[in-house]
């Protein structure tokens, strides 16, 4: 007899043509701790039954949609999409990296991808050689230019990490939002709010829940796709 609102906490879902796509909010206590576990490297992989098995899944509901933006006015198809999605995923969660630095490198990779261009003149300054090159190469191409630096990382760094990675996974903003710079905008607002949560009590995982009530649950996707916009 419980809503289904309570039926599906901590669950957050995302249908498109690929599937559906299951994250989970950290204000639940149980996930946010999982965050601080050691374990195996994080990775995208099939929902359990305990996870997919809760009957009707509600949330964004974009089958029938254009695929997410790579900028204004140029799509994305959706296996090149769900390419950035799992490098983006790997960058942000690989040994030894703090999470700004993450972000930083995954802001300079998708800029990178940014640049291809479907016509035959390609973008600015490209060689003849990419100017066809399928946007999926593109993808691929950005991320294995990368060699962040290795940084000493404090103790919470890690799950920080997996959080920031958590809310990159089947994000409801790379619908809403104009371009893939938006939700790299997103994951940039969310470790700000983190800092500024984290300097409360000096408590990560608390200030991670904290983080995700005021995102998650507290804020309009929408809206926040609205602010973060590229309006070039």
């Amino acid at each position: 007899m419980l809503p289904l609102a309570c039926r599906m906490f901590p669950r957050l879902i995302l249908h498109d043509s690929r599937g559906t796509f299951i994250s989970l909010s950290h204000f639940c206590p149980t996930a946010a701790g999982l965050l601080f576990e050691d374990g195996p490297p994080a990775a995208i992989v099939d929902a359990p039954a305990s996870l997919a098995g809760a009957g009707q899944l509600d949330g964004l509901n974009a089958r029938d949609v254009w695929p997410p933006l790579l900028r204004l006015g140029v799509m994305m198809d959706l296996e090149s999409y769900a390419t950035w999605e799992r490098l983006a995923v790997e960058v942000l969660t690989r040994p030894g990296i703090t999470a700004r630095v993450s972000l930083d490198t995954l802001d300079a990779a998708t800029r990178r991808v940014e640049q291809w261009s479907p016509d035959s003149s390609g973008p600015v300054g490209a060689a003849p050689a990419a100017r066809h090159e399928p946007l999926l190469h593109a993808v691929r191409d950005a991320f294995g230019l990368l060699s962040p630096p290795t940084a000493v990382l404090a103790d919470h760094d890690t799950a920080v990490k997996r959080w920031l990675a958590a809310r990159l996974f089947g994000a409801w903003i790379a619908y809403q939002g104009n371009g893939l710079r938006t939700t790299v905008r997103y994951l940039q607002a969310c470790l700000d709010i983190f800092t500024i949560e984290l300097a409360r009590d000096h408590d990560a995982l608390q200030a991670i829940r904290r983080s995700d009530y005021l995102i998650v649950h507290e804020s309009s996707s929408q809206q926040l796709a609205n602010l973060l916009n590229d309006r070039t």
